[in-house]
C-alpha cells in the first residue's frame, strides 16, 4: 500500500536524520568536555609549576617559610619597594627585572599562603595548589623535585601531593601508560584509573619539579549519560510524532490522487469526452499528472472514433463489392430459371465481374494487413542502400506513360546537388510509395493539367514527391488524408461520376478500379511505409490549385 509505504520512509528517515543528528551532538559534546578538561588540566599544571619555579632551590617545602619575613603590603607600588631593597645593585636590565619579579611572587606567596583564617602556619605548597589548580577539592595534584645524586642520576622526590590520592601515584599511572612530555611543555593524556575511578591527566615538568594534576571524569560520563538518555526518550517520541504525522501528511497529500482514481475510474468508452478537472489551487506535479492523463483520454478518445469509423469504412466497402456480386449472381440465376441455360458471354462477363469484385476484397484485405502490421512494427522490409536520384529516374518512364493515358504533362524536377545522395530503404516498398503518390496525382488532376516527381536535399536529408495541379484538399480535410479508407467530398464525386461512366459505357473498368485509389487506403498505406524507414510525409494543399505531397528520409554515407 502505497500509504503506508510513504509513512514507513518518511518515519525511517526522520528517525535516521535525528539519530545522525544526535550521534554528531553526542560525539560533538563529549569532544568539547574533554577538550576543555583537557585545557583547564594543562593550565593549571603550567601555572602551578610556573609557580612553585619561582621558590628558593630546596628539597623541603617548609622551608619556603624561612624564605624573608611576612610583611603586610598595602599596594603594588609597595611590593615593588620592598622588592628593590632585595635586589643587588649590580643588576641591571632584564636580570634585574626578572629577580623583581620573582622577589615580588616570593612577597605574595608569603603573605598569601602561610597562615589560615586562625593565624596557624599552613603548607605553603597547598597554598599556591589552593590558588592555581581549579576545582581544587576534585583534583588530583602531585608535584615531585627533581634531584640530581653525585653520579649525576636524576631523581624524583615527592615534594607534593593532594590528601585524595591514597595510595596511589599519578606518575606510576602515567608513566606505566608511557605517557611523554618534552621539557618545559604540558601535555593532555588519555584516561587512567585512579581509586577505580577514570581520571584525566595532564603534566608539567622542567629541570626542577615534575606536576601532575587529574580530574575524574565521573563528572563528564554522567552529563553524557544524560545526554544519551535524552536520545532514547527522544527518538521513540519522534517515531511516534514522525508516525501520526506521516499518516496525516499521507492521507492529506493522496485525498487529490484517490479523487483523480475516481474520476478516471468513471470514464469509460461510453464517455471519453469526460475530463479530470482541474482544481483551482494545487501542486504542480498533480496538475502534471491530470493534464497527462487528459491528454491520454483525448488520444483514447481519438484511437475509438478512428476505430469506430475504420469499422464503419471497412464494413461499407466491403459491403459494397459483396453487394455487386450477390447482385450480378441473382440475376445470373435469374435469367438461368427463365432461360433455363446461359449465354456463354452473359456467364463470362458474369464470371469477371465477380472476379473483379474478390479482387478488390482480396486487395483490401491485403492493404488492411500490410497497415496492422506497419502498426506493429512488423513490417517486412529488405533495406537496402540506394542512390536516390536514379531510383527515382527509373520511375520517370512509369510515370510518362501513364500521365500520357490520362491527357495529362508529366514533369521531373531533381536537384543536382542530390544526384549522389544515398538512402536505406526496400526498393519494392519505395516503389509502392512513389506509385501511389504518382496514381493519387493522376486521378485527381483532370485532363490538361501537370504532375511533377521532384527531389531535393540538404546535407543530411532528401525530400523527394510528388506535385500536381488537381483538384486540391481543403483546409478542413489536410490533417485527414492519411486516414484509412477517407476521401474528400470531391473524391468521392469524382468515383461516382466515373462509376456512372463505367456504367454508361458498360464498362467495368470504371466501377472496378485499383482498390487503394478507390478505398482511400493508399496515402495510410504511404505513410505507414514511410515511416517504417524512419521517414515523415507532409502534405501542403489549396483547394482548386493543387497538392504537394513532400517525403523526408535521411541520407547515409
Amino acid at each position: 500500500m502505497l500509504r503506508l509505504r510513504l509513512i514507513l520512509w518518511y518515519s525511517l528517515l526522520v528517525v535516521l536524520t535525528i539519530g545522525a543528528i544526535g550521534l554528531f551532538q553526542y560525539f560533538k559534546i563529549r569532544q568539547s568536555l574533554f577538550d576543555a578538561l583537557d585545557t583547564s588540566l594543562i593550565d593549571d599544571a603550567r601555572i602551578t609549576l610556573t609557580l612553585i619555579s619561582t621558590l628558593p632551590p630546596t628539597s623541603n617545602p617548609h622551608e619556603m617559610v624561612l624564605h624573608g619575613e611576612v610583611h603586610t603590603a598595602n599596594s603594588l607600588r609597595d611590593l615593588i619597594d620592598r622588592a628593590l631593597t632585595e635586589v643587588p645593585d649590580t643588576l641591571k636590565g632584564p636580570a634585574l627585572a626578572d629577580r623583581v619579579v620573582s622577589e615580588i611572587i616570593d612577597q605574595v606567596l608569603t603573605e598569601l599562603s602561610f597562615q589560615d583564617s586562625t593565624g596557624k602556619t599552613v603548607d605553603p605548597l597547598d597554598a599556591i595548589v589552593e590558588r592555581t589548580v581549579s576545582s581544587r577539592r576534585n583534583n588530583f595534584v602531585e608535584i615531585y623535585a627533581v634531584t640530581e645524586d653525585t653520579a649525576g642520576l636524576h631523581h624524583d622526590a615527592q615534594f607534593f601531593r593532594t590528601p585524595n590520592l591514597g595510595h596511589d601515584t599519578l606518575m606510576r599511572l602515567v608513566r606505566a601508560a608511557r605517557m611523554r612530555a618534552e621539557t618545559d611543555t604540558t601535555s593532555a593524556y588519555h584516561t587512567v584509573r585512579v581509586k577505580d575511578e577514570p581520571v584525566r591527566v595532564a603534566r608539567a615538568h622542567n629541570e626542577r619539579f615534575d606536576v601532575y594534576v587529574g580530574y575524574p571524569v565521573t563528572d563528564i560520563e554522567e552529563s553524557l549519560t544524560r545526554v544519551r538518555s535524552s536520545f532514547y526518550i527522544g527518538i521513540p517520541l519522534a517515531l511516534a510524532i514522525s508516525i501520526f504525522g506521516g499518516l496525516w501528511l499521507a492521507r492529506k497529500a493522496l485525498r487529490p490522487m484517490e479523487q483523480i482514481a475516481d474520476t478516471a475510474r468513471d470514464i469509460s468508452a461510453k464517455n471519453l469526452s469526460q475530463r479530470i478537472e482541474l482544481p483551482g489551487k494545487t501542486d504542480r506535479e498533480l496538475v502534471t499528472l491530470i493534464e497527462t492523463l487528459n491528454s491520454m483520454f483525448t488520444r483514447l478518445e481519438s484511437s475509438f472514433q478512428q476505430v469506430n469509423q475504420f469499422t464503419s469504412d471497412a464494413s461499407h466497402e466491403l459491403k459494397t463489392p459483396l453487394s455487386i456480386m450477390k447482385g450480378e449472381i441473382e440475376q445470373a440465376a435469374r435469367h438461368l430459371e427463365a432461360a433455363q441455360s446461359l449465354d456463354p458471354e452473359e456467364t463470362r462477363q458474369v464470371l469477371a465481374s465477380a472476379m473483379e469484385e474478390v479482387e478488390r476484397m482480396e486487395r483490401i484485405v491485403e492493404g488492411l494487413l500490410l497497415l496492422s502490421r506497419a502498426d506493429d512494427r512488423k513490417l517486412p522490409l529488405h533495406v537496402e542502400t540506394i542512390n536516390i536520384h536514379d531510383y527515382l529516374e527509373s520511375l520517370r518512364e512509369d510515370g510518362e506513360i501513364l500521365a500520357e493515358a490520362r491527357g495529362l504533362t508529366f514533369l521531373s524536377h531533381f536537384d543536382e546537388q542530390a544526384r549522389y545522395k544515398k538512402i536505406s530503404a526496400d526498393p519494392t516498398r519505395l516503389y509502392q510509395v512513389v506509385m501511389n503518390l504518382l496514381d493519387n496525382a493522376f486521378k485527381y488532376t483532370p485532363a490538361g493539367g501537370t504532375v511533377t516527381l521532384f527531389l531535393n536535399s540538404s546535407d543530411h536529408e532528401v525530400r523527394f514527391g510528388v506535385a500536381d495541379t488537381g483538384i486540391g484538399i481543403s483546409k478542413e480535410d489536410l490533417p485527414k488524408v492519411f486516414r484509412r479508407f477517407y476521401r474528400t467530398d470531391e473524391a468521392r464525386g469524382i468515383a461516382d461520376e466515373r462509376i456512372l461512366m463505367g456504367d454508361a459505357m458498360g464498362d467495368t473498368a470504371g466501377r472496378h478500379g485499383d482498390a487503394e485509389r478507390s478505398l482511400g487506403l493508399g496515402l495510410a498505406i504511404v505513410k505507414s511505409i514511410v515511416e517504417a524507414h524512419d521517414g515523415t510525409i507532409a502534405v501542403e494543399s489549396e483547394l482548386g490549385k493543387g497538392s504537394r505531397f513532400t517525403i523526408t528520409m535521411t541520407a547515409v554515407d
